[in-house]
């Protein structure tokens, strides 16, 4: 393919299990939304329809959805098959894969004659294997083992790109792209916080905390509880919120999540509100959020969509989280509830006096750094290069 070849004559395919609530999930629409702004024909193909996010493509121009579905392993040859078709039917010039096993599906494409540039998508960093199933697993390592029949290995920070340097993918396809955040969506909004406020019953001068995570134990919800616990020994009133859901492999985990809550005390404090479709709404009515993962992270969106609300967010050292709050809000140790609550309290009492100061600054970062359009003219530059 040209290399220089214009956006607008560019034919895209992202291939994702699902666009069920999720940060890759949210990135997905972001950029399909965007490339097809610029005039790209963008194709958005699931393995598991029905997710809520395909409402945000449904009637977007230039963007198409599209499932492949199939269970059991005659299902999943047969599902195997019908991708080798349909990208050799539509010649995409690109087809670009979400986390481990769309990247390896998407090795199909190898087979046609004429075939797209495949991508692969790198979303996370110092993953502990151990919180995850054999089948992930195995997935992650054969990964690893073929990494060398893609095209692009895209990852979403500079902290998985040099990981995966280390463990020895080729360097020479190894790229970074942060992820887009849609500022336009994430902002500071007076009448979301009142409005949430009102709708969880809590008034407009209690703290707030936020906790905006599916419930996995990467997401280290112990550490966020046992900090909540911390916190309310200075301040009694604050209340704190958990968005996000769970896997049906985490039930069980959910639940002793939800026990340790209630063995603390923190039942009148802590609010558990599942997976939202409005988490820029409840990221604008917190007066801080936070991130708590122990491992795994590489682009945690939910830092920098809160921050574009101008919503200071606390954050663990793992992944980019330190890079993307730069300075603005303060980052603790893994797993160190001590600390994480003294941070709490720290921002919770600069930003009364300066809140609006830091609505301004921060906000102007993410802009800044994290443009949609940006990162779109970014990701189809990658796409565009000559196989």
């Amino acid at each position: 393919m040209n290399s220089e070849q214009g956006h607008a004559s560019m034919k895209i395919l992202f291939h994702i299990r699902s666009l069920h609530i999720g940060g890759s999930e949210r990135q997905v629409v972001s950029l399909a939304k965007s490339m097809a702004a610029l005039g790209a024909e963008v194709h958005v193909a699931t393995t598991m329809s029905g997710g809520p996010l395909e409402r945000d493509l449904a009637d977007v121009p230039n963007v198409q959805l599209h499932s492949l579905e199939g269970s059991g392993l005659t299902g999943k040859f047969r599902y195997l098959f019908q991708l080798r078709s349909f990208i050799k039917s539509n010649r995409f010039d690109a087809v670009y894969g979400y986390l481990p096993t769309p990247n390896l599906a998407l090795l199909v494409a190898r087979t046609i004659r004429q075939r797209p540039l495949i991508a692969w998508g790198v979303r996370s960093s110092g993953l502990d294997l151990s919180q995850y199933s054999s089948r992930v697993k195995w997935a992650i390592r054969l990964e690893k083992a073929l990494s060398g029949l893609s095209d692009r290995i895209i990852t979403n920070s500079q902290a998985a790109l040099d990981e995966y340097r280390q463990k020895g993918y080729p360097h020479s396809k190894l790229t970074h792209i942060p992820n887009a955040i849609d500022v336009d969506r994430f902002k500071p909004d007076p009448d979301a916080r009142r409005s949430v406020r009102a709708e969880l019953g809590i008034s407009d001068g209690t703290p707030l905390v936020g906790l905006f995570a599916r419930i996995h134990p990467m997401k280290d919800h112990l550490t966020f509880l046992r900090a909540a616990r911390i916190l309310i020994e200075n301040t009694p009133a604050t209340r704190f919120i958990c968005a996000g859901g769970s896997a049906a492999d985490y039930e069980t985990y959910e639940q002793r999540i939800r026990a340790n809550a209630t063995e603390l005390g923190l039942d009148e404090n802590v609010l558990w509100l599942g997976a939202r479709n409005d988490p820029e709404k409840l990221m604008a009515a917190c007066d801080i959020t936070t991130l708590t993962s122990s491992s795994g992270e590489g682009f945690p969106n939910s830092v920098a969509e809160s921050m574009a609300c101008g919503t200071p967010c606390v954050v663990t050292d793992v992944g980019d989280a330190k890079s993307i709050v730069s300075g603005h809000a303060p980052v603790v140790p893994r797993s160190s509830p001590e600390e994480l609550a003294r941070a709490w309290l720290s921002v919770l009492d600069h930003t009364v006096v300066k809140r609006g100061e830091f609505d301004v600054a921060v906000r102007q970062s993410m802009i800044d750094r994290y443009s949609p359009v940006a990162i779109a003219e970014e990701t189809l530059n990658a796409l565009g290069r000559s196989v």
